[in-house]
C-alpha cells in the first residue's frame, strides 16, 4: 500500500512539474511579454500624445500667423490702393505742369515721388517761393493733406554752380540754398496746407544726388529741383503719434 501511494505521489509530482513546465511556465512568460509589449505601448502613446500636444501647438501658431499675414497683406493693399489714389490726384491737379515736364509723378513700390524743377518754384539764387511756386505747391498740398499715415519728406537740391557774389552773403554754398528751399516748401505745407507737422521734414542735398549730368544745361536743369517723398509711416511710429496733431504743436502764444 505504502508502495503504491509512493508511486502515486510521484506520479502527482510529476504531472504537477509537467504542467508547470508545459502551461503554467508558458503562460507566465507569455504574460510578461505582454506586459512588457503594454509597457512599450504605453510609452509609446504617452510620445504619441506629446506629439499631438506639439503638433497642436504649432498649428495653432501657423493658424495665428497666417490670420496676422492676411490682416497685414490687407493692410498693405488698403495702402497701396490709397497711394495710387493719391497718385492719380496730383496727376490730375498737375496736367499742365507734367505736359510742360516741371513736374514729374512716380510711385515706387510703396512710396510716392514729386519731382519739381526749380524754375517754377523760386527765382535763381532765391530761397522764397513766386507766385507761381505757390500755385504748384497749394495743389500739391492739397491733395497731400488728404493722404493719412504717410511722411512727407521735402528733399532740396541743386546743379554743382558755386554760389557766388552777395548772394554768398546769405548762401555761402549750395547746402544752403538747397535747405532753406526744402523749410520753404515744408513751411508752407503746415501753415498754408495744413499737413501734420510731425509727419513732415526737410533736407537740403546741395548738388551731390544728381538726376543728370552737370555739363549740360539740360543736366543741370534736372539736378536743381526739388523732390516730395511721401513715405509710409512705421507701425511704432503710428502708435506713438497723438491723437490730436495740434496739441503736439504745443500752445500757440498770445
Amino acid at each position: 500500500m505504502a508502495k503504491w501511494l509512493g508511486w502515486l505521489l510521484v506520479v502527482l509530482l510529476a504531472a504537477g512539474a509537467a504542467f508547470y513546465l508545459f502551461v503554467l511556465r508558458p503562460q507566465q512568460h507569455a504574460l510578461a511579454t505582454a506586459e512588457q509589449a503594454a509597457t512599450v505601448c504605453a510609452q509609446q502613446l504617452a510620445s504619441l500624445r506629446g506629439q499631438v500636444a506639439d503638433l497642436t501647438i504649432i498649428r495653432d501658431q501657423l493658424q495665428r500667423s497666417g490670420a496676422e499675414l492676411a490682416q497685414q497683406v490687407a493692410e498693405k493693399e488698403k495702402e497701396l490702393l490709397s497711394l495710387r489714389s493719391t497718385q492719380d490726384e496730383l496727376v490730375a491737379g498737375l496736367q499742365s505742369e507734367i505736359a510742360d515736364k516741371t513736374v514729374q509723378v512716380q510711385r515706387i513700390r510703396d512710396q510716392l515721388r514729386v519731382d519739381l524743377v526749380d524754375e517754377v518754384l523760386f527765382d535763381s539764387g532765391e530761397a522764397t517761393l513766386k507766385p507761381a511756386g505757390i500755385a504748384v505747391f497749394a495743389k500739391i498740398g492739397a491733395v497731400l493733406a488728404k493722404a493719412k499715415d504717410r511722411r512727407v519728406e521735402v528733399q532740396g537740391h541743386t546743379d554743382n554752380v558755386p554760389i557766388a557774389g552777395a548772394l554768398a552773403k546769405r548762401f555761402p554754398t549750395n547746402w544752403e540754398l538747397s535747405a532753406a528751399r526744402a523749410t520753404n516748401v515744408v513751411r508752407f505745407l503746415q501753415e498754408q496746407a495744413k499737413l501734420d507737422p510731425s509727419l513732415l521734414s526737410a533736407s537740403g542735398h546741395g548738388e551731390f544726388r544728381p538726376k543728370g549730368p552737370n555739363d549740360t544745361e539740360a543736366g543741370r536743369r534736372q539736378n536743381r529741383r526739388i523732390e516730395i517723398l511721401l513715405i509710409p509711416v512705421p507701425a511704432a511710429l503710428k502708435a506713438e503719434a497723438p491723437a490730436d496733431p495740434a496739441a503736439a504743436a504745443g500752445p500757440r502764444q498770445p
